[in-house]
C-alpha cells in the first residue's frame, strides 16, 4: 500500500469502517492483534488508531514505544504479519498486506475480516479456511 495523502485520509474517514477499515480510539494490544490477523487473513487493510467509531478524529500520542510495540505485535503473530506504519493528524495508521502464508493467528485464536467486523474462527472454518486456500491440515 502506498502512503495516504490527506484527501484520501478524509475520503477514508468519510466512508467509515468497512471490510478494509477499522477505527480504534485507542491502542489495545489484544484487540490490535486480532484486527491486524483478520486483514492478513482476508484482504488486507487499515487500522486508524486515535478514530472513534463515528468516524471522528480524537488523535493519540505517537511515541516510538507506541510504534515499536505495534511491530512487535505483529512480528509476535504466527507467522509474522508485514505492516506498515504512517501517521496523520495525530492517528496512527497501521497499513496490513494480505499475508501469503495464510492463516495467521495471533495469541487470542485465527481471525477473518467479515465486512466490518473481525470473526473468530472456529476448528470447522479454520479446517475450511485451510482447504480454500489450498492448504493441506494433517
Amino acid at each position: 500500500m502506498e502512503n495516504m495523502d490527506k484527501n484520501e485520509f478524509r475520503f477514508l474517514l468519510k466512508q467509515g469502517e468497512g471490510l478494509k477499515l477499522e477505527f480504534k480510539e485507542n491502542f489495545d494490544s489484544k484487540s490490535l492483534g486480532k484486527e491486524i490477523v483478520a486483514f492478513a487473513n482476508t484482504e488486507g487493510g487499515r487500522i486508524f488508531i486515535g478514530v472513534d467509531d463515528q468516524c471522528k478524529i480524537k488523535g493519540i500520542q505517537i511515541t516510538n514505544k507506541l510504534k515499536s510495540e505495534i511491530q512487535d505485535l505483529a512480528k509476535n503473530c504466527d507467522p509474522s504479519v508485514n505492516i506498515k506504519l504512517e501517521t496523520m493528524n495525530n492517528v496512527l495508521i497501521i497499513n496490513v498486506d494480505e499475508g501469503i502464508d495464510k492463516p495467521y493467528r495471533c495469541s487470542a485464536g485465527f481471525f477473518l475480516r467479515q465486512g466490518s467486523n473481525s470473526q473468530k474462527l472456529s476448528t470447522d472454518e479454520i479446517r475450511e479456511f485451510f482447504n480454500n486456500e489450498g492448504k493441506i491440515l494433517f
